[in-house]
């Protein structure tokens, strides 16, 4: 974002303050394509570190398995004992960035390699379907492939999934390549549905080799290109009292003095780091 005090472009900042009040980012509201989401995921933070050392080709895997099932009891359990509210918990398992990174695996964060963990990921993008005019016709270009002219079209890319992998699974092409062969399902899946001008053969082993269903490809579909504002943004307001609390002395019920001086933002109690003479 461009900083009118400073005359320089920033970082973005996820536009806090808003959150804070429930409100989105503002970037929500300029998107003309709705391509953003935002939601909360439940991590382990005690994996971190061991996340950030795992292998380069195994890096996306150990982030996605530091993700955590909002629905799975023992997770629930664990986030109420840590402080996290049931508003968020609810949050979590409406989360948009949930279903895409960890439920169906086809958000990858950006440069991974870097062992920064980014919570930012994106969905690859998905090529056009390659199509040529002969006598007077506009068809789709056939392929040799076993998996179908739709389905081939992986295959002849303009973009090389070895480019892709670079970019965001850490150079593992085998990762990209299952995140297109879903994508390109849902392509065929759907196409059949609407269009219906694809086999049903070639429907099922597009539905195989994406290694999905009929309907998880539905769901895909339906959050990407028919969601509501609500689908797209599921964050609870970020308790912004909390947080302003934070940054003021402490009043002692008790003395009425000011025993305490939280010096950080956030939620939660702060205690100050030792600092040397």
């Amino acid at each position: 974002y461009f900083n009118w005090s400073t005359g320089k472009a920033e970082k973005c900042i996820l536009c806090y303050p808003r959150l804070e009040s429930g409100q989105p980012p503002a970037c929500f509201h300029s998107c003309v394509g709705r391509i953003r989401y935002i939601g909360l995921v439940l991590y382990d933070a005690d994996a971190i570190e061991e996340t950030a050392k795992a292998a380069q080709d195994q890096l996306v895997m150990a982030q996605r398995n530091i993700i955590k099932d909002p629905f799975d009891p023992e997770i629930i359990a664990a986030a109420r004992a840590n402080g996290i509210p049931d508003a968020k918990i609810e949050a979590a398992q409406k989360s948009p960035v949930f279903q895409f990174v960890k439920k169906w695996g086809i958000a990858l964060p950006l440069h991974p390699e870097f062992r920064t963990l980014p919570m930012l990921f994106y969905v690859p993008p998905l090529g056009p379907v390659l199509a040529k005019v002969e006598n007077g016709v506009y068809d789709n270009i056939a392929s040799e492939s076993r998996l179908g002219p739709l389905m081939s079209s992986l295959e002849r890319s303009r973009v090389s999934l070895r480019y892709m992998a670079s970019l965001l699974s850490g150079g593992n092409e085998v990762i990209i390549r299952e995140v297109y062969k879903k994508l390109v399902a849902v392509r065929v899946y759907m196409r059949s549905k609407k269009v219906k001008d694809i086999p049903e053969e070639e429907v099922q082993r597009a539905l195989a080799e994406g290694k999905t269903t009929a309907a998880e490809v539905e769901a895909i579909w339906r959050l990407t290109s028919m969601p509501t504002f609500e689908e797209r943004f599921v964050v609870p307001p970020m308790e912004r009292e909390e947080a302003v609390d934070a940054l003021f002395p402490q009043l002692d019920p008790v003395s009425h003095n000011y025993p305490i001086r939280r010096g950080a933002v956030g939620v939660g109690f702060h205690t100050d780091p030792a600092r040397g003479p």
